[in-house]
């Protein structure tokens, strides 16, 4: 979580579709990783789901969504995390920008959306850690996180700071489906904002985001809390197969872009592997004042 205090502005997409469409036309077939999901895969999620025992839900649930610890001023400040009361106006101002843009989209709905670099070290972990922040500076709405960079996870340090180490998280809910989402749901120390971490396990493969459990799993908690707006902390898009794939399952994508650190060709490549109908804006991240 490094301090990224010369976060610049969010830019529309809807200049970029029209170049986007001459370019997909003189390209031959697609290099979007397809998704696919099936009736009966989706039934066998809510089998397995349905053999947690209502008492351990309801328990797990109740344990999950208090408040055990809320960091304070001080310490949000140390971990990067945008708050109402933070001195960096330009940065909390930025936050809502992207907020308010991405609740355009949906007025009416929550929405989940994938935030991803496009190249390594580009901020999109940062990037996505506020905007869940900064969706729960409301108090009738509510945001997670959801951990799904294998590359560089960032949640343990909160998981640790709040005696959570040995939390379950995403991994764990793939491999094993007799756990259900109240198992692997964390608080995050931030009021109304709730993290699903990556986990123990240290293996996992790609075909894990393109299984029908990683996609139920999505659609379930939009479902439970139709307050809540979902965020991934995707990989960077431009080297791994596995933001091609999120970016699919969501309903949006935002990608980060290091001022300066990116050629046009590189952006426009990214650009033209994502659907533009979910396609929500870019971040210029490190933009000089």
């Amino acid at each position: 979580m490094t301090d990224r205090a010369k976060f610049a502005n969010v830019r529309s997409m809807l200049d970029q579709q029209q170049g986007k469409s001459e370019r997909r036309s003189r390209k031959v077939g697609s290099s979007m990783v397809p998704v696919q999901s099936t009736a009966r895969g989706k039934h066998q999620l809510r089998a397995a789901n349905d053999s947690v025992s209502l008492a351990d839900r309801a328990k797990a649930d109740l344990a999950n969504m208090n408040e055990p610890r809320l960091f304070t001023d001080k310490q949000l400040d140390l971990l990067g995390i945008v708050h109402p009361r933070a001195r960096d106006k330009t940065m909390i101002d930025a936050m809502r920008q992207l907020r308010t843009k991405l609740y355009q989209l949906k007025p009416n709905e929550n929405f989940s959306v994938m935030v991803s670099s496009v190249v390594p070290e580009a901020g999109g972990s940062f990037v996505s850690l506020n905007l869940a922040a900064t969706i729960a500076f409301d108090q009738a709405k509510t945001s997670m996180l959801v951990e799904a960079n294998l590359h560089t996870p960032i949640l343990y340090k909160l998981m640790k700071l709040l005696g959570r180490s040995d939390a379950r998280g995403l991994l764990e809910y793939l491999e094993h489906p007799e756990l259900g989402i109240e198992h692997i749901v964390n608080p995050s120390g931030v009021p109304r904002m709730r993290v699903v971490p990556l986990g123990q396990n240290n293996e996992i493969s790609s075909e894990h985001f393109t299984s029908a459990r990683y996609q139920q799993l999505m659609l379930d908690i939009k479902e439970r809390y139709d307050n809540r707006y979902v965020i991934v902390d995707g990989p960077a898009m431009s080297t791994s197969a596995d933001a091609k794939i999120l970016s699919e399952i969501c309903d949006y994508t935002v990608l980060v872009v290091p001022y300066g650190g990116v050629t046009p060709g590189v952006l426009d490549s990214v650009i033209d592997e994502i659907d533009e109908r979910k396609l929500a804006g870019i971040v210029i991240n490190n933009q000089p004042n």
